[in-house]
């Protein structure tokens, strides 16, 4: 389990270093998925995800990559993910952000249905 979930996430790295919009959306639980910013949770429809993701205002990095990512399985439905990423804007500023996930088994394939990702560092300042 553990093993075919780091596949997934590193897909996910693929999907969004490439900016392929309707794949980022596909990875996202099809009842939706709680989102925490700033320590404040909020429960995004599919529909909203799918405003968010596919509308303007989000916009994609110009380089993404985890670090230290760890996966611990959740009974056999379920897995968690804890670490951090780095994504890099357009601006070239670089972001070190801090990952939670909790993924749920949907189908045969996994689902985010829990993201709490919070800003630990910046890394390079824009240019």
């Amino acid at each position: 389990m553990t093993t075919a979930l780091h596949d997934w996430f590193a897909a996910y790295a693929r999907d969004l270093e490439a900016a392929d919009r309707p794949a980022i959306l596909a990875r996202y639980h099809p009842e939706g998925a709680w989102m925490v910013r700033k320590g404040v949770p909020r429960l995004l429809s599919f529909a909203d995800l799918t405003k968010r993701y596919l509308g303007p205002a989000w916009q994609p990095p110009t380089s993404f990559a985890w670090r230290d990512l760890r996966i611990e399985p959740v009974g056999s439905e379920g897995a968690l993910a804890i670490g951090q990423f780095v994504w890099e804007r357009a601006n070239g500023q670089q972001e070190l952000i801090s990952y939670t996930g909790m993924l749920l088994a949907v189908d045969g394939g996994w689902r985010i249905r829990l993201e709490d990702e919070n800003l630990a560092e910046i890394l390079r300042p824009p240019s």
